[in-house]
């Protein structure tokens, strides 16, 4: 087994475990129920996205794409679908960039708290989930109760 499987813990002035090894948190990737970390990317526009100016105030479709895969008829696609995702107040952020936890290609739908409600890996650009699947997760986050959801929790 390789040692990056492994914990590695350390203690801190008050005997408590205190870390992680870097190698487990390179493997750890986003998963529905998890929250978006704050990011900062170079969207495929050029313009620069701060997670933190969306948190609170919308919905986030998060596309990751590679550097090697194009994408071009994705992205098309999706772009096609702007109008709709606004309609759901939500921000399609698509970015060649790394994302902590969110190795490419890979798509995620959260929540405008940054709850991950839909997450997709795929094995190449082509695969990802079609903007009707997104828009219809978009549409659950639209009709659903927030007491309702505290409740179940």
């Amino acid at each position: 087994m390789s040692r990056g499987l492994f914990r590695s813990t350390a203690c801190n002035a008050r005997g408590n475990e205190s870390f992680e090894s870097p190698m487990e948190d390179a493997v750890k990737q986003l998963s529905r129920g998890d929250a978006v970390p704050h990011f900062e990317v170079r969207t495929l526009e050029g313009t620069t996205f701060s997670y933190a100016e969306l948190w609170q105030r919308r919905n986030l479709v998060l596309v990751a794409l590679p550097e090697a895969d194009s994408g071009a008829e994705y992205i098309s696609q999706l772009n096609t679908c702007r109008e709709e995702f606004d309609d759901l107040e939500t921000t399609c952020v698509m970015t060649r960039e790394p994302v902590a936890g969110l190795p490419p290609p890979r798509v995620l739908v959260a929540d405008r708290w940054g709850e991950i409600v839909y997450v997709v890996t795929a094995a190449a650009v082509d695969s990802l989930p079609p903007c009707a699947e997104l828009l219809e997760w978009l549409q659950y986050l639209a009709h659903r109760c927030p007491e309702c959801e505290g409740e179940a929790r």
